[in-house]
């Protein structure tokens, strides 16, 4: 096995682009075991631009190409694909590459339905490939941190997590794309983040009532460039409206394996005052985190109004470690809180994900976010969905069955993976 894992960026978009700052991230770390050499996508022109961005970052440039046979014919010895285009095309994207025998980091969702989770999955079984879903928000070391004050006892017995996330108005969210149902919607390519937050802490999910809802009917542009400012140049092209196809927000009521429940608002139509709030209450306090890829420090509170949001904290977790690559970007094992610009927090999270697949590839030991867990955190985000259209809760059995699958059947159809006559 070479020292470093040969692989291609396929699709070199937004996403790409900020994985690419991951990958220089990692570089510039003592433990880098990845190396960059080429890039695909279907556009040759964005292709060209990562290229000569990746030579400025990563100090050579990698070879173009609009499409992955040609690709993986040219380079023999590639071994992996970080893929980061279109939700919509995941499935796709992905199967290609795992059928050609690379090894696959893909960005969340995993698919935007079930089925397309599905093929993805059976396709990296069938190739001995291993397949990782790039869910960065819970290698966050704060979420690592509350993770392990839940599970050593911090606020006893966990009983209910808040999740909410309200605002957006009637403005388009980077992309168009992201508003459109066979593309995921804003609460699929956004929510699945926080689905895959509340299942980190508070274990599988057993029944979801709920629902879901398109309010705004028409979007229009906005002045916003997106996390980091790396989807400022789609602004100039951006038409002034569009109309949306799925489901802008989502609201419901889940209850764990574990016995507690969630109250999960996903909702990008939202006007007024914006609200982002995560707490889980337990039998002996509660635990606030306060967004995400910020340093925030979290907040222990228990009966009497004792609060605790300093470096005090780590005694309530003393489980709490961070991996060997985080540690040395955030400047130790057990940080409880960090100041950086965005861009570096988001790189240093992109560079640990990029480090494990490739000990996944070097050493056979399976990723953090495997497709499954991928699959579970899409199951989880498309729930209230398919509560709301077949009136009644929906369990986690219903979903991975496909009992339950409404309007995915819709998404399948579009997108091909199903044929109308068998619906």
């Amino acid at each position: 096995m070479p020292e470093h894992i040969k692989y291609a960026a396929v699709g070199c978009g937004g996403m790409g682009r900020r994985h690419l700052r991951g990958a220089a991230m990692l570089y510039g770390s003592s433990r880098r075991n990845m190396e960059l050499v080429a890039c695909c996508d279907i556009k040759r022109e964005p292709a060209e631009l990562y290229a000569d961005e990746a030579k400025d970052l990563l100090g050579s440039r990698p070879r173009v190409f609009t499409d992955i046979a040609t690709m993986v014919r040219e380079i023999p010895d590639l071994q992996a694909a970080d893929v980061t285009v279109e939700s919509g095309f995941h499935h796709v994207v992905a199967v290609t590459c795992l059928q050609a025998g690379l090894h696959v980091q893909c960005e969340k969702p995993a698919a935007v339905s079930i089925r397309g989770c599905n093929m993805m999955i059976d396709a990296a079984r069938r190739a001995g490939c291993t397949l990782s879903i790039a869910e960065n928000y819970r290698r966050d070391p704060i979420h690592r941190l509350a993770r392990a004050l839940i599970a050593d006892g911090a606020i006893g017995t966990p009983r209910l997590m808040l999740s909410t996330s309200i605002g957006g108005r009637d403005l388009i969210a980077m992309t168009p794309w992201r508003h459109m149902q066979e593309t995921a919607s804003m609460p699929v390519d956004a929510g699945v983040h926080e689905a895959d937050v509340m299942r980190f802490y508070m274990g599988e999910f057993r029944v979801v009532f709920g629902a879901s809802r398109l309010h705004e009917k028409t979007r229009r542009k906005g002045t916003s460039a997106g996390p980091g400012g790396f989807y400022g140049a789609y602004l100039a092209t951006m038409p002034d409206t569009i109309i949306p196809t799925g489901d802008d927000a989502l609201y419901a009521l889940i209850q764990f394996e574990n016995g507690a429940f969630g109250q999960w608002i996903d909702d990008h139509a939202g006007h007024g005052e914006p609200k982002h709030e995560r707490i889980v209450y337990g039998s002996k306090g509660s635990l606030q985190s306060f967004g995400n890829r910020n340093g925030k420090p979290s907040k222990l509170t228990f009966d009497g109004g004792t609060a605790i949001e300093d470096e005090r904290i780590l005694d309530y977790a003393p489980s709490y470690r961070l991996e060997p690559l985080a540690a040395e970007l955030f400047g130790g094992d057990r940080v409880w809180s960090y100041t950086a610009p965005f861009n570096e927090i988001d790189s240093r999270i992109l560079a640990m994900e990029y480090y494990e697949l490739g000990e996944c590839i070097r050493t056979g030991q399976k990723p953090e976010v495997t497709g499954e867990e991928g699959r579970a955190d899409v199951a989880l985000t498309y729930a209230p969905f398919e509560a709301g259209r077949l009136g009644r809760p929906v369990t986690l059995d219903d979903m991975l069955s496909l009992r339950a699958d409404v309007y995915q059947r819709e998404i399948d159809i579009k997108l091909g993976i199903l044929q109308p006559a068998s619906v």
